[in-house]
């Protein structure tokens, strides 16, 4: 059985007590997977270890100690393979998220087909096939749009496993083990007798957990998409996609009547898609950093920031930072210090309020 893990500090509930993201609960097809006290928890016994959550996760904060989308889908490339079927190196086809699916088969010199035919006898078959059938639609979609002559099928094909010979002679074995496999097949069994565990297992956010949200890194399958890309070719034109026919990315736009500069939109974001400087005078995207977590937008109290309505494939082929709103900065005329400012008495919010303790003490109205 595999091992589920989470890392605290890339989900988006860690950092955003705001937010709406429950894309991991949504998915499990056991059902253990659920919110506990704003986190995600879950039971490791109950666990199937289908990678399901690890593909729906926006920002990849699931891990299996047995299977790596990217390492899979290297391997795959690398041995020539045109059959995703979860009796080879993968444990369900649902594990692979649509910008994974993307990325081999932009990569792939074969056409790529999943193998549906071991689905029919899965007791998990039902809500997975689902997602598998969504992405791989969506995928296809994607690559018409895109202008590129390839696809993905899920269809039945019945692919077995290509087992290596086995090792009888003891001695050719040992020769052939080594302290590292040792040091593996020990941490193995440990993850094993750890996935047994049937007490819920649910998480907090450690000092260590803190240091590693203030990092604002891009997940590997975004590397991975944006290496694919540069095997697609330039289109005729970059079309443009309604915003809910890509899941895995967006473009926003900010209403500047009612932005207030909070700040929160790019502070929160996991990627550092939003960005500011450090006068926070104006809010920059990069389209291809985000991941489309909803994070920003589920702690926009005036709802400002939103999801524009369509999307440039452009931003995909040709990334390019784009500015949403920029403010006015001026020096405070009592400390000197750069700060926004919104109209009237050019003074920072720091010394209004000191200003205004000093009055009331003062007894000045």
């Amino acid at each position: 059985m595999s091992l589920l893990s989470l890392d605290i500090s890339r989900c988006v509930r860690t950092t955003n007590k705001f937010s709406t993201c429950e894309k991991c609960v949504d998915v499990c097809p056991v059902e253990t997977i659920k919110i506990s006290n704003n986190l995600p928890s879950f039971v490791p016994n109950d666990c199937v270890g289908c990678g399901g959550c690890l593909a729906a996760c926006p920002d990849v904060a699931y891990k299996l100690d047995d299977f790596s989308p990217i390492n899979f889908t290297f391997s795959f490339l690398e041995k020539g393979l045109s059959v995703v079927s979860c009796k080879e190196e993968i444990p369900c086809l649902a594990a692979l998220s649509t910008e994974e699916i993307l990325s081999l088969v932009l990569l792939s010199q074969e056409k790529i087909t999943f193998d549906k035919a071991h689905c029919a006898e899965c007791p998990i078959a039902k809500p997975n096939v689902q997602l598998i059938e969504e992405r791989i639609e969506e995928v296809n979609f994607l690559l018409e749009a895109m202008e590129v002559e390839k696809s993905v099928s899920f269809e039945v094909i019945n692919h077995e496993e290509k087992t290596e010979e086995t090792v009888s002679d003891r001695r050719a074995f040992f020769a052939k083990a080594s302290l590292s496999e040792a040091a593996k097949a020990k941490q193995k069994f440990e993850n094993k007798v750890e996935s047994l565990d049937e007490i819920l297992k649910e998480h907090s956010a450690t000092i260590d957990d803190i240091q590693s949200i203030r990092q604002k890194v891009v997940p590997d399958r975004r590397k991975l998409l944006q290496m694919a890309m540069k095997r697609a070719g330039v289109p005729s034109q970059y079309h443009t996609i309604e915003a809910d026919d890509i899941s895995f990315i967006s473009q926003k736009v900010i209403d500047e009547e009612s932005c207030t500069n909070c700040q929160m939109c790019y502070r929160i974001c996991p990627t550092g898609a939003l960005s500011s400087d450090k006068y926070g005078g104006f809010i920059d995207f990069d389209a291809i950093n985000c991941i489309k977590c909803q994070s920003c937008h589920d702690v926009c109290e005036p709802n400002s920031l939103t999801i524009k309505k369509t999307f440039n494939l452009e931003q995909i082929f040709k990334p390019k930072r784009e500015k949403l709103i920029a403010f006015s900065v001026k020096r405070c005329d009592e400390c000197g210090m750069p700060f926004v400012h919104r109209g009237g008495e050019v003074m920072c919010d720091r010394c209004r309020v000191e200003e205004e303790e000093a009055h009331a003490l003062w007894g000045i109205k």
